[in-house]
């Protein structure tokens, strides 16, 4: 598994496909201010906290191009460094239980509310373990195909949506101030957990190491278009479609959208495509993560094969993830702005900054 390259173009699909998922579903329209028609503009102020947010792991990335993010904290920091790596074994693990929770949700409250939730997790992990076998490569390819199918799928949404888009629903602008749709980009940006994938995986991409910087900066930045082109697209379909205030209410907004939709009353139910191109995008983003999950291990027992882990942290990751389901009024909260902006930045932004200055600091010192 370890011997496995992938190129930019690649990761940009696995990253674009895994920060994208739960917004096809989970629109978090209303978690944080300005909970009113303002929420399009907090989608356009996460563009730049995003790239913001990336920049001390990306400026890592082109100072030890062969190293993992924890492995480089184990060169910055030493034996300490084993502080950092199990917190963010934790971070993995949870973020990991938390998408399998959000897809049981889903599933066995819109889809299919009949079958055991036991069933879900159980088959969704057997696919995933299965994939974990192959490697980064062969994920790195399904996610090209996902990407594709996502936005050929979105096209065809967004066409057959055109005449229901109402952008009077989006006034008045600034209702409150600027300051709420810039702490709900904030939020919004706290979201992107896969930001710390870009140190995860930097060691497995093909890479000329002369311009490590420039193209990945590129690579990031680029990716996160994609995402807040997507993203906007959606909040504003929604809006046009419900208002705030429906919306707002509503557990599954897009899809709540998409079963609206109709050409001509004749074709319709194209919530069956929204939930081909989520659940594969679901299937990835647990296997990307139980994937980068497996390395944290590997490299804190310093062993040969990750994968020896898989089974054993599927075995623990089902029993977590049935005793969170029952309580999603607290998984909703705990996701909201007043939680989990800190929770998630301190994992992908303030441990990598501090880490960074530290490095920095190190090598100025080696100079001298």
């Amino acid at each position: 598994m370890s011997n496995s390259r992938i190129s930019y173009s690649q990761f940009l699909c696995l990253f674009f496909v895994n920060r994208i998922v739960m917004v096809l579903t989970f629109l978090p329209i209303s978690n944080a201010p300005p909970k009113n028609q303002d929420v399009w503009l907090s989608v356009v102020f996460m563009y730049p906290f995003s790239i913001l947010a990336s920049l001390p792991l990306i400026y890592l990335c082109s100072m030890f191009p062969n190293q993992t993010f924890t492995s480089i904290l184990n060169i910055i920091f030493g034996r300490a460094s084993t502080i950092f790596t199990v917190l963010y074994i934790w971070f993995f693990f949870h973020i990991t239980a938390i998408q399998l929770a959000q897809f049981v949700e889903f599933m066995a409250t819109a889809v299919l509310p009949e079958t055991p939730i036991l069933f879900f997790i159980v088959t969704m992990l057997i696919v995933c373990i299965y994939a974990l076998q192959k490697g980064i490569e062969p994920l790195a390819r399904f996610s090209q195909i996902t990407t594709f199918i996502t936005l050929f799928s979105f096209a065809i949404i967004m066409i057959i949506s055109i005449r229901f888009f109402d952008f009077s629903s989006l006034k008045p602008i600034f209702e409150k101030n600027i300051s709420h749709p810039i702490v709900g980009g904030i939020y919004l940006c706290s979201l992107s957990s896969e930001i710390i994938t870009i140190g995860m995986i930097n060691p497995y991409i093909v890479k000329n190491k002369n311009s490590i910087l420039k193209d990945m900066t590129k690579t990031i930045a680029l990716a996160f278009l994609l995402v807040d082109i997507f993203y906007l697209a959606i909040t504003v379909l929604v809006l046009s479609l419900f208002g705030y205030t429906q919306a707002s209410r509503l557990s599954f907004p897009f899809y709540s959208a998409i079963k609206v939709l109709s050409v001509a009353e004749f074709l319709e139910r194209f919530e069956s495509l929204h939930m081909a191109v989520w659940i594969m995008g679901i299937f990835l983003k647990t296997t990307y993560f139980m994937y980068i999950l497996l390395i944290v291990i590997q490299e804190l027992r310093n062993t040969a094969d990750n994968f020896a882990y898989a089974i054993p942290f599927a075995c623990v990751l089902a029993p977590f993830v049935f005793y969170i389901i029952p309580d999603f009024l607290s998984l909703d909260r705990f996701m909201s702005y007043r939680y989990f902006t800190l929770y998630s930045y301190l994992f992908i932004f303030f441990i990598p900054l501090f880490t960074l200055i530290f490095a920095k600091i190190k090598l100025r010192l080696k100079k001298r």
